[in-house]
């Protein structure tokens, strides 16, 4: 009896060794918390090609392709360093302004609380907005944070205060983790004339993320 009390008790600890490895390696580019399929995008101008190449035609929308915005994956991440701060990585398909409305975020909840950080994207990169807070309702309450494009490698990233956040300590849980992109129309409002985000691509819910520091 005592044997077998042992092994189930050694069991347990394998999985919960194993469950929190997972987690605490789900931070970086090699094992990030979100995957995501490419081309996998949706929205008006994916359900209905000929509507985005009339556009395309009268180059009334200057897009090749979507591969701009097709998420690969995203994550989030820590440093020993800066620990007052959460960092945020989006991973896309082809990184490249385009003279739209582009928008890149990542969302996530803690104490049953939303929150989010995002940036809007206007005229070739030329007018860019980093935020970072609580989402409420449709609007939302945030705060400006530090972000960054790098093209090169096809990543947007994020650095937002934890006190913009709900303030996280050591041990908390992130959850329903997500990433989300969309393509607006370049004039105001963004509901005219064929509704919201042309193209839109989502990626989540991906692993939960254990605040470290």
């Amino acid at each position: 009896m005592k044997k077998i009390i042992r092994i189930f008790v050694c069991m347990l600890l394998i999985i919960s060794f194993l469950s929190i490895t997972d987690t605490v390696l789900a931070d970086n580019k090699e094992n990030p918390e979100i995957i995501d399929e490419t081309d996998d995008l949706f929205g008006m101008f994916i359900r209905k090609p000929m509507i985005f190449n009339f556009f395309k035609t009268f180059k009334i929308f200057n897009i090749k392709n979507f591969d701009f915005m097709d998420i690969t994956s995203a994550w989030f991440y820590e440093s020993p360093d800066y620990q007052d701060n959460l960092y945020f990585t989006i991973e896309l398909k082809n990184l490249e302004f385009i003279n739209q409305r582009t928008i890149y975020a990542m969302h996530w909840k803690f104490n049953d609380k939303s929150y989010a950080v995002a940036v809007h994207v206007y005229k070739n990169g030329e007018i860019q907005s980093f935020f970072a807070g609580r989402t409420i309702g449709r609007w939302g309450k945030y705060y400006d944070i530090n972000g960054s494009f790098d093209i090169e490698n096809n990543i947007v990233s994020f650095v937002a205060p934890k006190s913009l956040i709900g303030n996280p300590e050591p041990g908390d849980i992130l959850t329903k983790t997500d990433a989300w992109t969309g393509l607006r129309f370049i004039f105001e409002p963004a509901t005219i004339p064929l509704g919201g985000e042309a193209a839109k691509d989502w990626a989540g819910y991906g692993e939960d993320y254990i605040i470290k520091y």
